[in-house]
């Protein structure tokens, strides 16, 4: 009991100071230790030297997944813009539209460009599951495009074309597009040909309002026309969104066609430049 209180009443200047931590140096952050095969056993040197050549290669599969994947979200971003630039076209000329899509698809391409190097031969279908989500967006982007220039749906054929440069005078694909690539990049579309045609209806723009019915329907014929011959997961679920698309568009063309044919009937002598009407011609009692 005394000794406690005699440790407790010893001034603080009396108490032992902490030695100073010290850290022992070593391979730098990041770096695998350094192995002395010298002094193992050669049963043990081949087991070692064997895990470090695993090590070395699931090193190098990671390293090239994860520049695909890069590569692939870059392109997702640039295709998106791309989008974004087509859905100005009702406020701004096609040519200034086109031209400022041009550019960015020369970006993308170059992305792919990039992307082809880390997918050549086998790693085309090893890291086909990393590029995928890359190549959808950009057969979304290309697809609304062709739709805009054409009024036309994209084929998989033009696809591979405009992922085809010239290398020593023979075209060369710069990544393989597979056929569930292509549906699902396609399936994508009715949201931005909504958008389109909601901007179109602000306009008052009713060619253009038919003009993306007869696109949607054809799009959802072919749609089921390919589901019925094979399933594809992924595309069943994106037909919701291409019935909620088509409807909304056609209960627009109704209702712009309804509106069009009560107007006709109206006497243009009684409306006024805003369209209100100003006279009305009743008889009273």
């Amino acid at each position: 009991m005394s000794e406690t209180v005699e440790a407790a009443n010893t001034s603080p200047d009396k108490r032992a100071t902490k030695r100073p931590r010290t850290f022992k140096s070593g391979p730098a952050q990041g770096e695998p230790p350094a192995l002395d095969f010298s002094t193992m056993e050669p049963r043990k040197q081949q087991v070692m030297k064997t895990f470090l050549a695993y090590r070395n290669t699931l090193d190098a599969h990671y390293d090239q997944r994860e520049r695909v994947i890069k590569c692939s979200r870059d392109i997702t971003a640039l295709s998106k813009k791309m989008v974004f630039s087509l859905l100005r076209i009702t406020q701004d000329s096609p040519e200034k539209v086109f031209k400022d899509v041009e550019f960015k698809h020369n970006q993308v391409l170059e992305l792919f460009s990039k992307m082809s190097k880390e997918m050549q031969g086998s790693n085309a279908m090893k890291y086909n599951r990393q590029a995928t989500p890359g190549i959808q967006e950009y057969i979304e982007a290309v697809g609304l495009w062709r739709f805009l220039q054409h009024n036309e749906l994209i084929t998989k054929k033009q696809v591979l074309e405009s992922l085809t440069i010239e290398s020593d005078g023979k075209a060369t694909p710069l990544v393989s597009v597979t056929d569930e690539d292509y549906l699902l990049g396609i399936s994508d579309l009715p949201g931005e040909v909504n958008r389109y045609c909601i901007n179109s209806i602000g306009k008052g723009d009713r060619d253009a309002v038919s003009k993306c019915l007869a696109f949607l329907q054809m799009l959802k014929e072919g749609v089921s026309l390919v589901l019925s011959v094979r399933k594809y997961n992924n595309l069943e679920k994106k037909v919701p969104v291409l019935n909620s698309s088509l409807e909304k568009i056609e209960k627009a063309f109704y209702s712009m066609t309804i509106r069009e044919c009560e107007m006709k009937n109206i006497d243009p002598a009684i409306i006024n430049t805003s369209g209100i009407a100003v006279e009305c011609n009743m008889d009273t009692s």
